[in-house]
Order: structure tokens, then C-alpha cells, then sequence
């Protein structure tokens, strides 16, 4: 028994609940919902749907939503820039749902309480497969060749070091995906920006731009670095003494393992022999080894090694799936195991924009959606500082209530380049162990995160119509007489690349 735990194997048998929400799931796809997947809340399978975050736990629940307003809004903007020929390679479970993989008919619910992944409980360290990079993996010592686009793709792999990956510091290597281009629609008057209307970024694909749009669009300082979301990657355990989570029954029920559950009676003793107990009990409580409590993956070793008690194991697993989820800073949802989350990567340096703000190699992850609204969040705030600017100037004087596109409303918080929105590090290279200091308090990253929601919810109501799927914001003109008779153009601003983390 205790060799079958440790392996974690999935369950053999599918309820009936199981088999009958699947083959909704099943019909629902095959009439176009690819944006509607299965996850499980406890015991209760339930239909999630991407474009409106909305949970619906039954299927007469899910009919009335397909049918509602506000689906009919979103699945309106999703046909112009999320379901087009070439879609979005991600599923992050808040805006894109890319289903190629075949999930669900493999087995695999993600879910919103902290239910692992399956693919995390066959993950140890001694089996975590870590793929190096090799400058001469292109050759294939006399076997088979391979072609010129695949040497070209190989090319643009990168190696990232000292990433904190389940509590150990490692390098990975970054495949390279694909290209996104960011542009932007603005009104000009005698060649001057005056505003921005719409700012995007769409999918370009591994095949990227043409020659020539390569030659004219510069690519972006920063990439995109996207993993497989479990919660032991990029930081260390969160539970460093356990016992805190305890109540003073669980904490007394803990300290002696022969017990196995079972109620102890009341102590009379003197207070000398309290204090002992006591003393005894915080000894043994930081035996418990707080590595095995962060991951599911890692609870056979507190079933075999540490707690004898079941309670206080049923206890500490819910006090650590409670602690250990994860929110991503720019819209506040949660991260859930197996989608795809994203990091930010400085190509000047090859470093992870939070490798500029500590030493152990931690660093922040985010719905891959919300790390590209955060890239085009900071390119109007730039391009906006230049409105306010004027040409020619590197810096503005510092001035209060200076307003431009409602972009800029203070401009000494000016934002020059994208950084993380969490710890505000740009990756840059750090000497001595002195780490990069932040820039902006925590009231202004907030409203940061506000300009972020407000421009995603009018690009759903008037999004851009293009050739790839995209997302982007829209900053809706108040006064629509101040652009009357301005010029209004298209204009290509970045190259972003993608890269892929496999794990």
C-alpha cells in the first residue's frame, strides 16, 4: 500500500459524474465551444468558461450562460481576435484556451482548489528530467539530417541559468516559439501622436514577420518565457513551521505519534511538567520537514516519514494548498497547476527580469495573457511620456496633473521599460550582491493594475479587426471633437518573442 501511494498513479475507474460531464464537454467542443473546459471544485466536476470567467455547475447553468448578454459580448470580440486560423499556443485559463493537446481526453481537470496537476504527482528530484543546452545539437553524428528550418529555430533557443525550479537552482533551456508584434492605431496632427486610440499585440507564429518588417520594426528588449504552472516553481516553501497552522488540540495530538488520533485526557500535573511537554512538543513539531509539506507530489513523505497523526496530516494539507495558491498581480486571479504561466526576460542579459532583485534565483510567474497586457500597459506609458515630452527631450519636468491619453496622470512616475509588475525588477546585471532597488510604491502599482483592467474591458467591446488573432486595450476618446480632422494610422512598434520552458 504504501508503494502505491508513493508512485500517485491516477485512478483507474471514472465515475459516472465524470464520464457524463466529459461527453458534454465533448459535444460542446465539436459545436465550437473550444473556449469551455472541465475543472473540478472538490468533489464537483464543473464547466468553466474562459471568455467570461464564469463557473457553471450544471449543464442547464452552462446553457443559459452560452445564451446570456454577456457571453454574446465576449464570444462577439473572441471571433475577431481569439478564434482565428492561427490561434494563441497557450492556455492559461483566464483568455486563452488553446485545446491542441487534447486534455480532456487524456484525464487531466484543472482545478480552481488546488488540486494538483497529474503531471506534478509523478515529479521528484531524482526523476526531474532537465534538458542542457548543446551549441552542436544540430549535428547528428551521421544519422539522420535536419532541415534549415529547424537548424534556423534551434538557433534561437536560449539557455537560462540559476532558475529556482523545486528548490533547486538550475539551467533550463528556452525554446523559442514564436513572434508576437506589438502596434498601436494613433491620431497624429502635423506629425505629432496626440493620442492613442488602440494598442495590441497578435500572433505571428514561429514563421514571425517578413525580411523587410524585420529590417524596419525593432525587436523588443524584453521576451516572453512561458512554463507549465506547479507550485514549487520559482520560489522556495512557503510552510517553514508548520505548527503554526495547528490549533493547540492538533499541536498536543501531533507531539506524541502514538496516540494515532485518539483523545488524551486532561493533564493535572504540575506546571513544571506542562512546560516539558511543551518543549518536547516544539522539538518534535520542527522535525517536520516543511520541503515535504509545500507540493502534493511531495505528501507521501509526510504519510511515511514525519506525522503519524491523520488529522494533523489532513489539517496541514489544507493549511498548505490554502497558502500555496498563487495570484497573479496584474488581474488577481489565481494560477492554477498545469496551465501555462509566464515570466519576463531581459534579452539585453539573458537574466529574468526578478533575477535583478535577489540571488537565489526566484522569480515571478503570470497569466501568459497578463504578462502580454503588462508589455503593451508599458509601451503606452512610454509612448505616452513621449506625448507629454514633446521630441527631443529625455525627461519631462516634474509636474502634477499633467494628463495625456489618461495614461500619465503624475509624471514623476514615469515607466522608461517593462518590468515585472510584482517585485519591479528589469533583469539587469547586478555585481557585488547589491540587488536593484524598486521604483514605484505599492499604491502606484495598484493603479498600474487598474489602467491594465480598464483598457482590456474596452478592447472587448470595440476590438481591432486583423489578419491574426490578438489581444490588446482601447482608450476611448471622452471628447470626441478633439480628434475631429486628426490623421489617424496604423503603426508596427515591436517584436516580441515567445519561448517555451519544458519541464
Amino acid at each position: 500500500m504504501a508503494e502505491s501511494r508513493e508512485l500517485a498513479l491516477p485512478k483507474a475507474t471514472i465515475s459516472l459524474k465524470e464520464q457524463l460531464a466529459r461527453t458534454t464537454l465533448r459535444n460542446l467542443r465539436s459545436q465550437g465551444h473550444t473556449y469551455v473546459e472541465l475543472r473540478e471544485d472538490g468533489k464537483r466536476f464543473v464547466f468553466f468558461c474562459t471568455l467570461c470567467l464564469a463557473p457553471c455547475y450544471s449543464d442547464a447553468v452552462l446553457l443559459g450562460h452560452l445564451n446570456g448578454s454577456l457571453h454574446k459580448e465576449r464570444l462577439s470580440c473572441a471571433k475577431i481576435t481569439l478564434l482565428g486560423e492561427k490561434p494563441w499556443p497557450f492556455n492559461d485559463g483566464v483568455l486563452f484556451f488553446d485545446c491542441s493537446k487534447g486534455d480532456e481526453e487524456k484525464g487531466e481537470i484543472s482545478s480552481g482548489g488546488g488540486v494538483v496537476f497529474p503531471l506534478l504527482e509523478f515529479c521528484d528530484d531524482e526523476r526531474f528530467a532537465i534538458v542542457m543546452y548543446d551549441e552542436n545539437r544540430a549535428q547528428d553524428n551521421g544519422h539522420a539530417t535536419e532541415t534549415g528550418d529547424e537548424i534556423s529555430r534551434c538557433a534561437d533557443n536560449l539557455l537560462i541559468s540559476g532558475l529556482l525550479i523545486k528548490e533547486r537552482t538550475i539551467d533550463l533551456e528556452a525554446k523559442f516559439i514564436g513572434f508576437g508584434r506589438i502596434a498601436a492605431r494613433l491620431f497624429e496632427t502635423k506629425g505629432r501622436t496626440t493620442w492613442i486610440d488602440k494598442l495590441w499585440c497578435e500572433w505571428l507564429g514561429d514563421e514571425g514577420p517578413s525580411d523587410e518588417e524585420k529590417a524596419n520594426v525593432p525587436e523588443h528588449d524584453f521576451a516572453i518565457v512561458t512554463f507549465s504552472y506547479f507550485y514549487n516553481l520559482g520560489r522556495l516553501g512557503l510552510l517553514d513551521d508548520p505548527s503554526l497552522l495547528l490549533t493547540s488540540s492538533q499541536s498536543a495530538a501531533s507531539g506524541n505519534g502514538k496516540d494515532n488520533g485518539r483523545k488524551r485526557k486532561k493533564s493535572f500535573s504540575d506546571p513544571e511538567d506542562t512546560s516539558d511537554s511543551l518543549c518536547s512538543q516544539y522539538d518534535s513539531s520542527e522535525e517536520v520537514s516543511s520541503r515535504a509539506l509545500i507540493a502534493d507530489y511531495d505528501d507521501h513523505l509526510v504519510n511515511k516519514r514525519f506525522i503519524k497523526n491523520r488529522k494533523v496530516r489532513r489539517e496541514l494539507r489544507k493549511q498548505q494548498r490554502i497558502n500555496s495558491e498563487r495570484i497573479c498581480e496584474v488581474c488577481k486571479q489565481k494560477m492554477l497547476p498545469g496551465k501555462d504561466a509566464a515570466a519576463i526576460l531581459n534579452t539585453k542579459t539573458g537574466n529574468l527580469a526578478c533575477g535583478s532583485r535577489n540571488l537565489l534565483g526566484a522569480f515571478h510567474l503570470f497569466h501568459v495573457s497578463c504578462v502580454i497586457h503588462w508589455f503593451l500597459f508599458c509601451e503606452s506609458e512610454i509612448l505616452g511620456n513621449k506625448m507629454v515630452c514633446g521630441k527631443g527631450k529625455k525627461r519631462c519636468t516634474k509636474q502634477s496633473g499633467v494628463k495625456s491619453n489618461g495614461l500619465v496622470s503624475n509624471v514623476s512616475w514615469q515607466i522608461f521599460s517593462v518590468f515585472c509588475p510584482e517585485c519591479q525588477g528589469t533583469g539587469i546585471n547586478i555585481e557585488g550582491g547589491v540587488i536593484e532597488r524598486d521604483t514605484f510604491p505599492l499604491s502606484q502599482t495598484w493603479r498600474f493594475g487598474v489602467k491594465v483592467s480598464e483598457g482590456r474591458k474596452a478592447w472587448v467591446k470595440n476590438p481591432e479587426k486583423l489578419e491574426n488573432c490578438s489581444t490588446g486595450f482601447h482608450f476611448p476618446q471622452q471628447d470626441k471633437e478633439s480628434v475631429k480632422g486628426q490623421e489617424e494610422r496604423v503603426q508596427s512598434m515591436k517584436l516580441v518573442r515567445f519561448y517555451r520552458v519544458e519541464l
